[in-house]
C-alpha cells in the first residue's frame, strides 16, 4: 500500500494555562508529572497525525515505547484521560481511537487555509459546516490513492487487499463535471437517458456556477441535478421537449429557477 500523505500539524496550540484544566489536573494528581507528561506526548502524536490516533494494542505498545513508559502505567493514565474527558469515551469505544471535540476544533483551525482535508464522517465531534475544503468519507470506504490516510488503520487491522477490491467495485469511482459537479458514470447516463445530454449539461453548468459563486456544498449531485430537472419538467415531456427545441427548452427551465 502507497505511503499515506502527510496530514497532521507542523505545530499545535497548547494553552499556557492547560495544567490547570479540571480535567488535566485529575489525571495529574493519579498519575503525576508522569501522567501530564504522557498527554502531552500523546497530543503531539495526535496532532502530528491528524486530528485522532488510534488506540489498539499495536499502538499502545509503540506509543509506550517511544515515551519510555511502562505499558501499563500508560494505559493506565490514558484510561484515566478516557474517564474524565480529555478523550471522547464515545469514539475510543466505538472506534478505538483518542480524539476530542477540542482537539478537532484546533486542528480545524490550523488547516483552515489548506486546499484539502479529508475527513472520515463517523470520527467526527467538530462543526465543520463553515469549511469550504472539506471531503468527508465514510471509513468503510476507500478513496483516491492521494487520500489513503482516511482508511489507513482500517485496511491494515482489518480488511486485505481482496477486501479493498470489493469496496472499491462497491463504491463507484465519481467523475468530475466542470470544476465543482462529481457523478459516476452510471448516474450521468442515467440523466442522460431521462433528460438528453444537452438539458442535461446545461443544468450541470448551472450547479458548478452556483456552487462556485456561493460556496455551498451538496452531500449528492446526482439527487440534487435530478430535483432540480424533475423540478421544472416532468421525465415524461422532458425528452421530447429538448429534442424539438433544445436552446429554447433551456432557456424555459432556467427562467423557472428560484
Amino acid at each position: 500500500m502507497a505511503r499515506p500523505l502527510k496530514q497532521g500539524l507542523n505545530y499545535f496550540p497548547l494553552d499556557v494555562d492547560i495544567d490547570q484544566d479540571d480535567k488535566t489536573q485529575l489525571v495529574e494528581a493519579i498519575h503525576g508529572n508522569t501522567g501530564f507528561y504522557v498527554l502531552i506526548k500523546l497530543l503531539m502524536k495526535i496532532y502530528k497525525e491528524g486530528y485522532y490516533y488510534p488506540w489498539t494494542e499495536s499502538e499502545q505498545l509503540l506509543f509506550s515505547k517511544r515515551v519510555n513508559v511502562d505499558i501499563n502505567t500508560t494505559q493506565a493514565i490514558i484510561n484515566d484521560c478516557i474517564k474524565y474527558g480529555v478523550f471522547s469515551s464515545r469514539m475510543h469505544n466505538e472506534h478505538q481511537i483518542l480524539t476530542s471535540k477540542g482537539i478537532q476544533d484546533r486542528f480545524f483551525e490550523a488547516c483552515k487555509r489548506r486546499k484539502s482535508i479529508d475527513i472520515i464522517k463517523e470520527y467526527l465531534l467538530s462543526d465543520v459546516s463553515e469549511l469550504v475544503n472539506v471531503n468527508i468519507y465514510s471509513k468503510n470506504v476507500d478513496i483516491n490513492p492521494q487520500a489513503e490516510e482516511v482508511n489507513e488503520y482500517i485496511s491494515t487491522q482489518s480488511k486485505g487487499k481482496e477486501t479493498k477490491e470489493k469496496e472499491n467495485i462497491k463504491k463507484p469511482k465519481k467523475n468530475r463535471h466542470l470544476d465543482a459537479v462529481f457523478l459516476t458514470t452510471d448516474e450521468y447516463k442515467r440523466l442522460v437517458d431521462d433528460y438528453t445530454a444537452f438539458v442535461v449539461d446545461s443544468k450541470i453548468e448551472d450547479l458548478d456556477n452556483y456552487i462556485g459563486s456561493t460556496g455551498k456544498k451538496y452531500k449528492d449531485h446526482n439527487k440534487t441535478l435530478r430535483g432540480w430537472l424533475k423540478r421544472d419538467h416532468p421525465v415524461t415531456t422532458t425528452v421530447k421537449a429538448a429534442a424539438e427545441k433544445p436552446k429554447e427548452f433551456v432557456l424555459n427551465m432556467n427562467a423557472g429557477e428560484g
